[in-house]
């Protein structure tokens, strides 16, 4: 059956590969906030995202396990960011991305549609691993992440 006139379809911006040199995470640890991965501007100004995580590992992960994202906001009042996440103060939760038992290969895991907080036009993120793996994250993961808007079909 073919998609009709105006029924609600997603439209996808580029895609945007946010790595920037990421070291390794430990269980239980969270990305580095020294500049694992560089931060993204919403110039679209979507609503939603799909996002990628990409990561290897030396020993397989837990089963049922994988890792959290969150997303810090920047420049929310002039320069003034948003706290940087942590343990105590994990922020705003994107996603769980789960990962494969028995896998030592490089694992990709998507989600989307996200919901992103738009707090203001050409808003800018940075993303956040929390590592529930039970295991050690290489270095060299990566986040990949997509605009995403709902809209009508031609």
């Amino acid at each position: 059956m073919a998609i009709g006139t105006n029924a609600a379809v997603w439209f996808f911006g580029t895609q945007d590969d946010l790595d920037d040199t990421s070291a390794l995470i430990v269980d239980g640890g969270f990305s580095n906030q020294s500049g694992d991965l560089v931060s993204w501007t919403n110039d679209d100004d979507a609503t939603h995202v799909a996002v990628i995580v990409e990561l290897t590992m030396n020993v397989a992960a837990d089963d049922s396990s994988g890792v959290n994202l969150y997303i810090r906001a920047l420049n929310v009042e002039g320069t003034n960011d948003d706290s940087i996440p942590e343990a105590e103060h994990r922020r705003t939760f994107l996603g769980f991305f789960g990962v494969l038992n028995g896998i030592t290969t490089i694992q990709r895991s998507t989600e989307a549609p996200l919901a992103l907080p738009v707090y203001k036009t050409s808003s800018v993120w940075e993303f956040y691993l929390e590592n529930k793996t039970g295991e050690t994250i290489d270095a060299g993961w990566t986040v990949f992440v997509t605009p995403m808007s709902l809209g009508p079909h031609a």
